[in-house]
């Protein structure tokens, strides 16, 4: 494969510090944790360069091709538990071929498994909302000084790890702008639109305690200022010419008046754009909606989790299937498209309530569905009831890394793996090719990028690959 180099520097020239998504064939849709980590080494004059070998195709050669020319100090790697295979794998290449680099840790996995640092051959990670922690640990390196354990940070020491205090919640006004100039801003799309897209982040937290998500995530809910957020997506606009923007906050319409200020704001600063959002149907209302539909906003997604009450709300998600029919149906009636979001194998749920929620999916009217796995996410309520059955072990995460057991699923008693398997491939096909889906989304038809990009994502969501590494 040609490589492909960001605008950060030329082919050869020697950097402080790169940032490498791995690659993920399902995805093709930016992560901004490393945008904004790139920010704030940037204003540290730290050389900063992100890889997104995602975007770009890149395979675990082209990688470590990579890092020869460019032969950073510092790697930082974010790891998603989906790639947490690949990335041991990639680190050992790296240590090997390139000893002097210092290799980091950080993402989603380790912010939810700070521990698994320990069996992986580094000697640095970070969890939490480590940005600040991040640029001092680089600027110790750079300067040829031993690092020390600041907030966020994670250690190895021989066999044993040393953990940082969690790191003080961000103002998140008191940050940079994401450094989207890093990005392969044109490698990016969505399958629900067509426009040059990228995603933006305009608050952190969540009060929720769902039993699917770690608790160590858990974090309270902050949110950009009016003026810093319309600030940001004046430069997306104007400088990076996007033009759609998925809103990739965990409960968007969480703070009802903030909502209002931010969508006045869009308004009045005459930016035109369109984007989505995701929330819960409960946050929803008429006069809501039309705040944010005045503002550009064409899709609602919500995290609907199953077609069958009891099995939500034992999942301590609190929304009645009347709530969200209702919460679809008024997205409709203003014109704004809908995605709800599913997983299969909740405990106690039967193979009976997951075909149910095929069935809830395709009739309560929404545009798309993303249909999931149950996965135990370490430190989550989930992971504990897959241990107590006998499902995982405590060292699951680490025997799926290290290649010794498949991809951690949890199954409900009761169900087999195989009649989960069928029922999730089923769910594509019964929610996609039926009839009255097919004509809520007849526009799709008619644009030849859009069906290249759907059709895309439905074989890759239907082959099931990620739950195979």
């Amino acid at each position: 494969m040609k490589l492909e180099y960001s605008s950060a520097g030329n082919r050869g020239s020697r950097i402080d510090c790169l940032l490498l998504n791995p690659p993920d064939d399902f995805s093709r849709y930016p992560y901004l944790g490393l945008c904004l980590v790139a920010a704030v080494l940037r204003q540290r004059g730290i050389r900063v360069e992100i890889l997104d070998s995602t975007a770009l195709g890149y395979s675990m050669q082209d990688i470590l091709e990579y890092v020869s020319w460019k032969r950073p100090r510092i790697i930082g790697i974010s790891v998603m538990s989906m790639m947490l295979r690949f990335c041991y794998a990639l680190i050992k290449q790296i240590r090997e071929r390139f000893p002097d680099t210092i290799v980091v840790v950080g993402g989603a996995h380790i912010d939810a498994d700070p521990g698994i640092v320990k069996e992986m051959p580094v000697h640095y990670g970070f969890y939490g909302e480590c940005e600040l922690s991040f640029a001092a640990f680089c600027k110790q390196i750079l300067e040829g000084k031993t690092p020390t354990v600041g907030p966020g940070m994670i250690r190895r020491d021989g066999g044993e790890i040393i953990v940082g205090e969690e790191p003080a919640e961000q103002n998140l006004d008191t940050l940079p702008i994401p450094a989207y100039d890093l990005l392969s801003l044109d490698k990016y799309f969505s399958p629900s639109t067509s426009l040059r897209t990228m995603s933006f982040i305009s608050s952190r937290g969540c009060p929720y305690n769902c039993a699917f998500c770690s608790k160590l995530r858990k974090r309270k809910y902050r949110f950009l200022s009016t003026d810093n957020a319309v600030a940001q997506l004046e430069v997306l606009i104007n400088k990076y010419h996007v033009q759609w923007i998925e809103f990739v906050d965990e409960i968007f319409a969480l703070n009802r008046e903030r909502v209002f200020s931010l969508c006045n704001g869009i308004s009045s600063s005459n930016l035109h754009f369109s984007w989505g959002m995701a929330t819960r149907a409960d946050r929803i209302d008429e006069d809501l909606l039309l705040a944010v539909k005045e503002a550009g906003c064409r899709k609602v997604s919500f995290g609907i989790e199953t077609g069958v009450e009891r099995v939500r709300f034992a999942a301590h998600k609190k929304i009645t299937n009347e709530q969200i029919t209702d919460a679809i149906a008024l997205c409709r009636k203003h014109g704004m498209k809908t995605m709800g979001d599913f997983i299969f194998g909740h405990p106690t749920e039967t193979a009976q309530e997951m075909h149910d929620t095929v069935s809830f999916a395709r009739k309560c009217g929404l545009n798309y569905a993303y249909f999931n796995r149950m996965i135990p996410i370490p430190n989550s309520e989930i992971f504990e009831v897959a241990k107590a059955s006998g499902q995982i072990s405590q060292d699951a995460w680490i025997q799926f890394m290290k290649g010794q057991i498949p991809f951690p699923i949890y199954v409900p008693r009761g169900v087999s793996p195989e009649i989960v398997d069928r029922i999730y491939k089923r769910a594509w096909f019964e929610m996609y090719f039926w009839p009255p889906t097919l004509w809520r989304n007849r526009s799709v038809l008619t644009d030849p990028v859009r069906i290249w990009q759907t059709g895309r994502a439905l074989a890759k969501s239907i082959s099931d690959k990620r739950y195979k590494k």
